[in-house]
């Protein structure tokens, strides 16, 4: 059941700004020394596949005050909510710096005065400043390269 719950929660691995234990560790503490019958109730919220994300969030607060571990579960949740809020902004920040980026790629892999050494390090300096949005254009590059029939066609 653990390897089950640290399987689903894998993308929560690192820490928040929160001192100590990551959020992944914070969730297995809660479920460290819960009963079977805690973890099942805990799985049956969240499999459930006609609750709305409120009603979840409020059956898992009487679930941990049930099980006690509300002090735990609200640890957790403030690790997740830092968490989540930190990757919002990354991502925000990403996608505003993608045309930049793109223009400065463009820039770089236009200018034929150039050898292909030099174009490599150029890319490399980019990425010390860009390298997500480096990487998420190369790949939006490949997915409309993959597609190119479709998009020269006049397809979205």
């Amino acid at each position: 059941m653990l390897f089950l719950l640290s399987t689903l929660l894998v993308f929560t691995s690192f820490a928040a700004s929160a001192p100590v234990l990551t959020v992944n560790e914070e969730m297995e503490q809660i479920f460290q020394n819960l009963t079977t019958e805690a973890q099942e109730d805990y799985f049956q919220i969240l499999f459930n596949d006609t609750l709305t994300l409120w009603e979840m969030d409020q059956l898992w607060e009487q679930w941990a005050e049930k099980h006690v571990v509300s002090d735990k579960w609200a640890a957790y949740n403030g690790k997740w909510g830092a968490r989540k809020e930190k990757f919002h902004k990354t991502v925000l920040s990403v996608i505003e710096n993608l045309p930049s980026a793109y223009r400065m790629i463009t820039e770089i892999t236009s200018n034929r005065d150039q050898t292909v050494n030099q174009l490599f390090e150029a890319m490399d300096q980019l990425k010390e400043t860009y390298n997500i949005e480096v990487s998420m254009i190369s790949f939006l590059s490949r997915m409309m390269l993959l597609n190119e029939e479709h998009i020269i066609n006049g397809g979205n």
